[in-house]
């Protein structure tokens, strides 16, 4: 009996809302520009859960247009990322190749200016104890050409001497080596003396012996080769002087060379494999050979 009466009161509410549904659309459809009462109750109660609702959407919309944004921008922030870290590796690869050009430049400049003949050579090595100072060295070409003692170059000045050779391979004995005498000269004075390098000291230094206190020299003299002993070409830079010890005694000066070689830095080289040319005789002085059989021995 209850079930029954409450299956009445619903299907009763159901009727009374399509009645009032019905007439709502009529009045609406006899005249649509004018809103009728329930219309305007509708909307009262309506407007605000609608504008409640378009805020939320817009909030939504919003947010998620800034997300989509953000994504792009850290995406396209990774992507710029990247190809900045690739333009800097190939800037970087672009100076080392610009610095190995230049060197390479200097190198065969002083191959064009050296009257002796040379063979380069690439620096694969260089020991570093205060005690020994060697170079390894690869040779570009002339197997069997480069022999121990051999002067070796560079734009910057004298490296030392071809110490020993193994096929390709070569070590050299630089000048701040103290197994190392070079006959050098300073050009101001004209003092003269052996060159030597100076072992158990920190960086790369050289120290003058047998230098004569009749010419004094100064910091910021030049020291070059002077050509004696056949070991060296003449007037090949060295180093420069950047210590005078004061207050020594005995019949020579203790100074102290910087050589003008960053061999920290050492590359590329240059071994010079046969002596200059003599300088041709006066014509003046040449005698025509004799008419008749020669006999060599």
């Amino acid at each position: 009996m209850v079930a029954g009466s409450k299956k009445l009161r619903e299907a009763a509410v159901v009727a009374v809302t399509l009645l009032m549904a019905i007439i709502a659309l009529r009045m609406s459809a006899r005249n649509p520009g004018d809103l009728s009462a329930l219309d305007r109750g509708i909307l009262r109660l309506v407007s605000p859960a609608q504008s409640a609702m378009s805020l939320i959407a817009r909030g939504i919309t919003g947010v998620a247009g800034r997300y989509v944004e953000l994504t792009h921008v850290r995406a396209e922030n990774e992507s710029l990322a990247r190809e900045n870290q690739k333009l800097r590796a190939e800037l970087t690869e672009m100076r080392r190749l610009a610095e190995e050009s230049g060197r390479y430049q200097r190198l065969l400049g002083l191959r064009d200016v050296t009257p002796a003949e040379t063979i380069a050579a690439r620096v694969i090595a260089v020991d570093a104890s205060p005690y020994f100072r060697v170079a390894r060295v690869d040779i570009d070409h002339g197997e069997g050409s480069v022999r121990h003692g051999m002067p070796v170059l560079t734009p910057d000045g004298v490296v030392g001497r071809i110490n020993r050779v193994a096929g390709k391979s070569s070590d050299i004995l630089l000048l701040v080596d103290p197994r190392s005498a070079i006959d050098v000269v300073i050009p101001r004075t004209g003092g003269r003396g052996i060159l030597r390098g100076k072992a158990a000291e920190n960086g790369y230094r050289c120290s003058i012996e047998y230098l004569a206190r009749g010419e004094p020299a100064k910091e910021g003299d030049a020291v070059v080769t002077s050509g004696l002993g056949g070991a060296f070409p003449r007037n090949l830079a060295v180093g420069h002087i950047t210590k005078v010890i004061p207050g020594s005694v005995g019949l020579y000066q203790e100074v102290e060379v910087t050589p003008d070689v960053d061999f920290a830095r050492l590359s590329e080289v240059l071994v010079i494999v046969a002596p200059p040319p003599a300088p041709d005789p006066d014509p003046a002085a040449r005698h025509l050979p004799a008419r008749g059989p020669m006999v060599y021995r």
